[in-house]
């Protein structure tokens, strides 16, 4: 009996170590990386395709409707419509105080600031009423101004109602963006306000945005999901902090710092930051803190089997799968023959 059982452990022993185990490829084909691990198969294109732009926000209730698109804010009630560029709110008491709309006002005749709305920050419909984050530029393509407006498309006007002024700017740079967001029962935006950055939040009982600071010095914002984001920060010694906010409670971690330039690769967990000094790029793992240096002429990609780099990143030669928990390489692929 006892022979039996040792007999019976080496067949088991012998049956562990015949079991054939997965292990990933890489390979290059037709303009992706093809990684594959047992039956799991993930392509990874050289390029992603590029987003079709948004040309138009459009909002309808029965026969009325509030729309932004190349044309402005066009509001159509019935068979008419009328479009504006909001030059009026530019030039507004409701928007400035004395000294400032002056100032402003003067701005505008010289050329430096234009009066009318020049994208779409953001915008969302709340019950019977839509609301639209308006933003001006000057003439060197910089935010000036970004304003809340309204329109009921219950009871519409050709008018739409200035609604309050956003205290600083967004982060927004497409024609028609997205920066607008419900957090907890508020309209908010994530902005700059002068050297702070923070949360503007819109209390309807003051009818006005509050900010909230949680930081300085913001480069770069990038959300996460509805209640958090991760952001890289300058800072006034010359370097740079990366690291995740929960917008809910304001609580901030920071994850990374460097001198180099830097950024997120995407919004993946872990969070991995690049850094960048124009000869070699490194990435950090935020959670398990391990490092690995490249030359800066990589790309890279996340999949659920672990990131794909390659170099150069138009015309690979190269390329490596990495598990990025202690950046060892788990696969590779040359294209250089023999």
């Amino acid at each position: 009996r006892g022979f039996g059982m040792v007999g019976q452990m080496i067949v088991l022993c012998l049956a562990f170590y015949q079991t054939p185990v997965d292990k990933p490829s890489l390979k290059f084909f037709q303009d992706n990386f093809i990684v594959r691990m047992g039956e799991q198969r993930v392509a990874v294109p050289l390029q992603l395709p590029r987003a079709a732009p948004r040309l138009s926000v459009s909002f309808r209730k029965n026969k009325n409707y509030a729309v932004w698109d190349d044309r402005g804010l066009t509001i159509r009630i019935g068979k008419v419509a009328k479009s504006t560029k909001l030059e009026a709110i530019a030039t507004s008491p409701k928007v400035f105080e004395r000294d400032e709309l002056v100032r402003v006002v003067d701005q505008i005749k010289k050329g430096e600031r234009s009066a009318e709305a020049s994208a779409l920050s953001g915008s969302m419909r709340i019950g019977s009423s839509v609301f639209f984050l308006a933003r001006w530029a000057d003439k060197k393509g910089a935010t000036w101004l970004e304003a809340l407006l309204s329109v009921d498309l219950e009871n519409p006007t050709f008018h739409p109602k200035f609604v309050s002024r956003l205290p600083g700017t967004t982060m927004a740079d497409k024609p028609i963006d997205d920066q607008l967001f419900i957090l907890g029962s508020r309209m908010t935006s994530v902005v700059r306000n002068g050297e702070a950055w923070g949360l503007a939040a819109f209390n309807e009982n003051l009818g006005a945005f509050e900010f909230s600071e949680v930081g300085k010095g913001l480069e770069s914002y990038m959300p996460l999901s509805l209640t958090t984001g991760a952001y890289v920060e300058t800072t006034a010694y010359g370097s740079r902090i990366g690291g995740r906010i929960d917008l809910k409670n304001l609580t901030r971690k920071n994850l990374v710092e460097a001198k180099e330039a830097m950024r997120f690769i995407d919004t993946g967990y872990p969070l991995v930051a690049l850094m960048n000094d124009g000869n070699q790029v490194r990435l950090l793992n935020t959670e398990s803190g391990a490092e690995i240096s490249l030359l800066s002429s990589v790309a890279m990609r996340r999949t659920p089997l672990g990131l794909v780099v390659w170099s150069p990143y138009s015309t690979p030669k190269r390329a490596w799968l990495y598990e990025t928990d202690r950046w060892t390489p788990i696969a590779e692929w040359s294209g250089e023959k023999p």
